[in-house]
């Protein structure tokens, strides 16, 4: 319900002073990028370490779906699933996109140097390229490796906990369960 009426609100301001919520709109998200930026980068960091805890540890070994459940499918069937689908449309799209978007946008943190490969009349600016491409290239690989996968691997195996062992509704508010309780 609430996430509804927030969803309602936003949508009827745009609707009835779009040129307000377009000048809002427009300030909050680099607003928002440049201020917490760093809480992004600490959480999925966050991900990763309890991804790699959770391998280690005794809960690493709960079997999903039950003491009793077998895989319905073996891990080279898992991992062409995954690839599949997870990686095609990144490979064959993003794979490319992402570091040329990257690589031909102006970005940076205003501390560091925004690094702007050309300039205003499109020209190439030489001494930029090097920069430029060293962090297209490492904002692509943050993108698509360890952290990206931690995040869903966590969300995933959240989801699988509670609906498969706990019997609850297969949606993300299940996962709160230890917190919430039947609230949820």
């Amino acid at each position: 319900m609430i996430s509804g009426l927030v969803v309602i609100a936003f949508v009827a301001y745009a609707l009835i002073a779009p040129q307000q919520a377009g000048d809002f709109f427009g300030w909050l998200r680099p607003a928002l990028t440049s201020t917490f930026d760093w809480f992004f980068l600490l959480a999925a960091n966050v991900f990763v370490l309890f991804s790699l805890f959770l391998i280690v540890s005794p809960w690493g070994s709960v079997r999903l779906g039950g003491s009793e459940a077998t895989p319905d499918y073996g891990y080279p069937g898992w991992f062409a699933m995954l690839f599949a689908a997870g990686m095609g449309i990144g490979l064959m799209f993003f794979g490319v996109l992402e570091p040329t978007y990257y690589f031909g946008t102006p970005w940076g943190d205003e501390p560091l140097g925004v690094v702007r490969p050309f300039d205003e009349n499109g020209d190439l600016i030489a001494a930029n390229v090097a920069e430029a491409r060293r962090m297209a290239l490492a904002a692509t690989s943050y993108h698509w490796s360890l952290h990206a996968w931690a995040i869903y691997a966590i969300v995933a195996l959240a989801l699988a906990l509670f609906s498969y062992n706990k019997g609850l509704p297969l949606s993300i508010r299940s996962a709160f369960y230890p917190i919430l309780g039947d609230r949820v």
